[in-house]
Order: C-alpha cells, then structure tokens, then sequence
C-alpha cells in the first residue's frame, strides 16, 4: 500500500487553483497519479512512470419515489454518490488490469466538509479499452452532498497492473475449428468453439484469466498475410476459467492469429486525490486537462483582469523578487498573516484567503478515523467560519466570500488552527502551504516576472516600485 500523505489529509492541492502555485502538483481536474503521491524516500527510477486520472463524470441520485422509496428509482440507481475516473496509462505502457478488491477508498467529502464515506468503495468491473491505454473506474458511496455544496472530493489509491509495451506472437496455419490448441508462450489456447455464419466466423477461445490478462488483443491473417477484418465480441471469467470472443469477416478454415502480449506486467497502487462539481473536469467530456494551469471543478471560471493597478501602502511589497519569496516563507512559518499578505497582490489577497478556507475545511479529515476527534475538529472550523463571517461552500467568487472578513484576521486564526493539528516532532510547516526554496531563472519583462519555485512556473508584478507574488 502506498503511503498516505502526512496524518491522513487531503493535502492543500485540493483547493482552488489560488494555492496552486505553492506545490509540486497538478491543479485539481487533472490529477496525475506520480505527482499526488506522498514523496518517496528515495526518487523512483523512470520505469516507474505513474498512471494520470482525471475526473470523467459525477452522478448523485436521491431517494426514490413510490412504494418504499424504491420503486421508481432515477438512472435505475440506488441513492448515492458516484464519481467516474479515467486512469490514462503513462507513455510506452498500457493497462493490464485494475483489482477494485485492492483498490481502497479512503475519504469522500464535500465542499462543505461533510464526510460521505458511507458504504463507500471502488466499484466492481472497471472497463478497459482494448489498446490498454485508458480505463474506466467508478468511485461509489451512499451518502449525498449536503444541502448547498457545490463539489465533492475523493481520495484513495486504486491498484493497476501496467505493462511495459506489446509484443506480437503469430501462429501461422491454425485450422479455425473446435478444440485446436495452439501454444501462446508458456501456456496454451484452444478454440473451444468455431461458427460460420453466412461470410464470417464467429469464435471463442478457452484461456485461463492469467492467460487473458497477458493479451492486449488478438489480430488475424489470410493464406497472403493480408489482414482479415476482426472485432472483439466479448470476453469473460469465472474464478480461474476465461473466454475470448471474436468475430472474424472469412469464411475459410485456416488463418494466421496473432496474439500481442502485454510484456512485463507489474502491479503497482496509484494514490489519487480529485474534485469534481457539476462542472466534472477542464476538457470537453473526457475530464483531461489540456494544460497544466486549467482550473478546478467547480471553480468559478477565471477572466481577464481589467482593474486599475492597486493604490500600494508603505508597507505593501518588497524590492525584489527574492524578497518577496522570503517574507512569504518568513511570514506563513510564524504565523503573521498581515505580512504575508503584504506580498501577495491585493487583487489576489481574497484568492489566498478561499484557499487558506479550502484546507481548514478539509483538515478535518485527517481525524476521520477517531468519531471524537473528528467532531471536535468540525466545532473548532465551524467556529473560526462563525467568527469571522465566511461561510461555504468556498468555490464562489472570493471577493463574495470575504467582503464582511478582515483577511489578516481570518488568516491569523486559520494558520492557528491548522498549526495546533501538529503532531509531536511534526513540521508545523507542513500543515500551511508554503513555497520552498528560492525563485530560480527569472526572466523579467518591464514590470513583470516569471520565475521556478520547485520546479513550476510563478508570475510576480512591480507596482509602484513594489513586487508582488500573483495567484496564477
């Protein structure tokens, strides 16, 4: 099992892409399996490639109508939550198989902090396409979101069988006929059943579901080596014993099959962390995020910033960009919120804060385990929203959210709050989204700037002589 992120959170990349610029992550929408992962002791080596899941779909369903609650039922489904994943295999590799069995559901939320976990799981008979390159998983829990929430979230890892590439293995001269055996590798295959139905076969071959799992698919030749037309017609198993179905468009009683084998297949756990609204993912239909800055489910949709430049207080700022990333990391480690904020763009100030509101909602989860702690938990964030004024769900426009909050404030609070979830010989820093290192390659532009933080892309503004970090 691969271990989960410190204590059992949902990690500060599940909000709104406000905080995204702080992690080494994808932006919610398009989560990829490697870059969600807790960091490892040591870097895996490059033939471990992981596995990118995206949201594919979201369906709720309420309580039904009639007789019972039950007889007439919306979809056919029972009440409950579901949310569709599609697994999307790394470069160079495909999907051999997906065991829900071993996969595991760890937390179902929503953007109110309700948690769903009821009956939850990984639902049964994950559908894969037949050049493994994708595939389809269905995460299901009873529960339904609260009255008012906007999104909900999911965390867990799923256990996926990747092979490394294909290779074809053709056997020339096979009588299509029942009961002819044929060795494909170490095992054998037999046609356990061979119809002609006016001009095509129709035929199934006998395997062990091992033996399946191997076979990324199955191709067919005539006497001249060309290619005859061919369709999967279904496929299936029973404990150990499988079939394999294909229609072929001949008539004549020899062929060469080809068989192509997943080569090297291995199980590996993918952790995942998503969100989805009604909005599903960024991509049309598939849930694939096209680039990297694409935003959230569920968020509210980012256009063109026309606003004048802000007016800039004495203490607004800093006189470089180094300066900037320093009294940010400075600030946030000893919770001074009015500092922090100080270097961050005043158009962006309530962007900081719904993100700050997305973690402490879902800090609650790290006690899901322990009924106590977790309403103990709930009190103390429902109490700081009470106090100053904001109130979920938190995927609305921010300037909405805060208009009656004193940011510094609420900042203040809230990094106390997530700080006192320390554990002993914790980091306190690692409760609080804070950038690590210094800005590398920075590349000015008049009064703008970008610059790596870990790795990723970060965009600062010069006003009035001041710079600033932006929220982009």
């Amino acid at each position: 099992m691969v271990q989960r992120s410190a204590r059992g959170r949902l990690g500060p990349w599940v909000c709104v892409p406000a905080l995204s610029f702080l992690f080494l992550t994808s932006p919610i929408g398009s989560i990829d399996g490697q870059a969600q992962r807790p960091k490892p002791a040591a870097a895996p080596p490059a033939a471990a490639a992981m596995p990118r899941i995206t949201v594919v779909a979201i369906r709720v369903v309420g309580v039904g109508l009639g007789s019972g609650g039950s007889e007439l039922r919306a979809f056919n489904e029972r009440p409950g939550t579901t949310v569709a994943l599609g697994i999307h295999a790394p470069a160079g590799a495909g999907i051999v198989e997906i065991d829900n069995r071993a996969s595991k559901l760890e937390a179902f939320a929503d953007d109110k902090g309700q948690s769903l976990l009821e009956e939850g799981r990984i639902g049964s008979f994950p559908k894969i396409a037949e050049d493994g390159s994708v595939a389809l998983v269905e995460v299901e829990v009873q529960a339904r979101p609260s009255a008012g929430a906007a999104s909900v979230s999911a965390q867990g890892t799923l256990n996926v069988t990747l092979a490394n590439g294909s290779k074809p293995q053709r056997i020339p001269n096979v009588r299509l006929e029942a009961n002819r055996a044929m060795k494909v590798g170490a095992a054998t295959i037999t046609i356990t059943d061979a119809k002609i139905d006016g001009d095509s076969t129709n035929l199934t071959f006998g395997l062990t579901r091992t033996v399946l799992n191997t076979i990324r698919t199955v191709r067919f030749f005539d006497a001249k080596g060309g290619p005859i037309e061919s369709r999967r017609s279904g496929s299936g198993y029973f404990n150990e014993k499988a079939e394999l179905g294909y229609a072929l468009q001949t008539k004549d009683p020899v062929a060469a099959v080809e068989f192509d084998l997943w080569q090297s297949p291995r199980a590996v756990n993918v952790p995942f962390k998503i969100q989805a609204g009604l909005g599903v993912a960024p991509g049309a239909g598939t849930g694939v995020a096209e680039t990297p800055s694409a935003a959230p489910a569920g968020a509210p949709a980012k256009v063109p910033d026309n606003r004048p430049p802000p007016a800039i207080g004495p203490g607004d700022g800093a006189e470089s960009i180094d300066a900037v990333v320093k009294t940010l990391q400075t600030a946030m480690t000893s919770g001074k919120a009015a500092a922090a904020l100080s270097v961050i763009h005043p158009h962006d100030r309530p962007q900081f804060a719904q993100g700050i509101a997305m973690v402490v909602t879902f800090s609650t989860l790290a006690n899901m385990s322990d009924a106590k702690a977790s309403e103990k938990a709930q009190k103390d964030v429902d109490a700081l929203f009470a106090r100053h004024k904001v109130e979920p769900p938190f995927n609305r426009d921010p300037g909405e959210i805060f208009k009656s909050t004193n940011l510094a404030a609420f900042l203040t609070d809230a990094m106390a709050l997530l700080k006192g979830q320390t554990k002993k010989g914790e980091d306190a820093a690692s409760v609080l989204p804070i950038p690590k290192g210094r800005p590398q390659n920075v590349k000015m532009t008049g009064d703008s700037a970008v610059a790596q933080l870990e790795g990723r892309d970060v965009t600062f503004t010069r006003v009035g002589g001041r710079w600033f970090i932006r929220l982009e």
